[in-house]
């Protein structure tokens, strides 16, 4: 009788999670007609029927539930636990990702990596005398790109590192860029298992892993040509390998820091964090803070050398000086966003983190290493507080404490199964299995409601209108965007107009132009820029505007000509 309640509590809890992934469904077989979209009533049958069993056949269900609690709280238990958290992200990755460039990230990264492929650090925008429109040559510039030091001088926005690991890939084909991301969302996951294994619980780091797979902030970023993931691995790398403690894994800690500081130059300052295993007081220490160092000095160099050619000086970048981006008066707004930003896409769990001194005080083999993983936290939030902040919705933005949550989710499972861990062998299975399974449930509902899962059919809009205006327009195209101002240059190596930068009097003045000097012009827009596009130009009474003519619809971008 116990089997085959456990047997029907299987079934009715698989059957409600396909309705809690799915949606429901909504079928006709032979003329009968078989519907569901609430998943909370199988799920509650499912817990009933399985308390039942277990209530029918308790000794035999308590010896199972406690073997199963130690083979779980084992290495082994954790690895397979891990083991699922990256087949999970391998899938995601396949399912969802964009396999596209636009806008001003992917196609800032995308468009460098393409300079850097055919041996340059910078782009030029066909300059004519002819462009006597206000500011011609700022209005030629693409989304990710700005002025560079000479006229008609375009250069990236965005840091070198990442484009140097898209460069080698773009060689073997430009779908190949899109595997750079995913792997390192796999070595991510499972490092941060393996912080776990060295801060001495390694379940804590299975649980935290599983939870970072599914993490809406690591959901999100992982299926776009961006540098977050890349930057978070980088970061945890070198924490692992310090914590190893040897000259090898510290010349490689020292690389992996070099790497991380040439995706994202502002976390530079983590590197003291980093270092501070390889100044304990033992044999060999200057030997391995040396061997940090010689990979981290060249790393260094050659990003001065990149932003001296590019923006004129060494501590110079894309985003203009230091005062641009950061204040201390953003520090307020950024204290009433990202906590609950994170609240709201990882659940309140994630603040356990903060009570995990109380945790490791009491652990004095891993306390060391602890602290310096607890200060790396800290100094991700203290290196973003102050940076410019984003609107309240703008949720997204939690993907700048990426390198940070891996290590909170590692210290909120400790905290969590410390818990856990006080009732019998027999309770812990299940206080542990309804903790995450209820919150991979919570956190997956949140990447779903936040987009995480829609992002591939959004974004083929850059490739679709990319295909079109090279394969369907003429080789003299010139063609005004925005959003698309970058793609359009990417997929289809044809000239653009920021027409948001155009001064609203001069579209005709640049319509003319263009056709003067034997351009065609064009315009792609998307759907929420049409009528942003049409109502600017109108304002000023420009001609052209009123010649419009669509010529394609792309998903969310629309093509048009003007008609002479």
């Amino acid at each position: 009788m116990a089997g085959r309640l456990m047997a029907v509590a299987a079934l009715l809890a698989l059957y409600a999670a396909v309705v809690w992934w799915t949606g429901g469904f909504d079928l006709r077989i032979a003329g009968m007609r078989l519907r569901s979209h609430e998943w909370a009533r199988p799920a509650v049958l499912a817990l009933a029927a399985f308390g039942l069993a277990a209530w029918i056949d308790r000794r035999r269900v308590a010896a199972i539930l406690e073997s199963a609690w130690l083979r779980l709280d084992s290495h082994a238990g954790a690895r397979i636990v891990t083991a699922i958290a990256v087949a999970w992200i391998v899938v995601a990755s396949a399912l969802y990702s964009t396999t596209a460039v636009g806008g001003a990230d992917s196609y800032g990264y995308a468009g460098e990596a393409k300079l850097i492929l055919e041996g340059r650090l910078v782009d030029h925008v066909p300059l004519s005398q002819a462009f006597t429109w206000p500011n011609a040559e700022t209005t030629m510039r693409p989304l990710g790109f700005t002025q560079g030091r000479l006229p008609g001088e375009i250069v990236p926005v965005y840091p070198p590192g990442l484009p140097l690991l898209l460069a080698p890939l773009m060689r073997l084909g430009e779908r190949a860029i899109y595997l750079l991301v995913p792997a390192f969302g796999v070595f991510l996951v499972w490092a941060t298992y393996r912080i776990g294994v060295r801060l001495g619980d390694p379940l804590a780091g299975g649980v935290a892993a599983l939870l970072l797979s599914v993490s809406p902030t690591l959901l999100f970023q992982l299926v776009q040509p961006m540098s977050d993931v890349p930057a978070a691995a980088c970061w945890l790398a070198a924490l692992l390998l310090v914590f190893r403690g040897t000259a090898a894994a510290s010349t490689c800690a020292g690389a992996m820091t070099a790497l991380a500081i040439l995706i994202r130059p502002n976390l530079a300052p983590l590197t003291a964090l980093v270092a501070l295993p390889l100044l304990r007081p033992r044999a060999g220490a200057l030997v391995r803070l040396a061997s940090f160092g010689a990979c981290l000095v060249p790393a260094i160099v050659l990003l001065g050398w990149i932003q001296s050619v590019r923006y004129g000086s060494p501590l110079a970048s894309g985003y203009g000086t230091l005062g641009n981006a950061f204040a201390l008066a953003n520090i307020a707004p950024n204290l009433a966003r990202y906590p609950v930003w994170l609240t709201t896409t990882h659940t309140p769990y994630i603040w356990l983190w903060l009570l995990a001194p109380f945790w490791f005080a009491r652990r004095a083999s891993v306390r060391a290493n602890a602290l310096v993983a607890f200060a790396f936290i800290l100094g991700v939030w203290c290196a973003y507080l102050p940076y410019v902040y984003f609107r309240p919705d703008e949720w997204f933005y939690t993907r700048f404490l990426l390198p940070a949550i891996p290590l909170m989710l590692v210290f909120a499972a400790a905290v969590a199964l410390w818990v856990v861990r006080k009732p019998p062998n027999v309770l812990r299975i299940v206080g542990a299995v309804l903790l995450v399974v209820g919150l991979c449930m919570s956190m997956l509902a949140s990447a779903a409601k936040h987009g995480a899962f829609e992002l591939r059919a959004q974004e083929q809009k850059y490739p679709r209108a990319g295909a079109f205006v090279r394969d369907q327009l003429p080789a003299s195209a010139f063609v005004l965007a925005m959003q698309h101002s970058g793609s359009i240059r990417y997929y289809a190596n044809r000239p653009t107009i920021r027409w948001d930068l155009l001064d609203a009097s001069s579209l005709d003045e640049v319509i003319a132009t263009l056709r003067a000097t034997g351009h065609e012009p064009f315009v792609v827009v998307d759907v929420g820029e049409d009528e942003k596009f049409r109502q600017k130009f109108e304002a000023t009474n420009q001609r052209s505007i009123h010649h419009l003519m669509p010529i394609a619809e792309l998903g969310d971008a629309r093509v048009y000509r003007f008609e002479r």
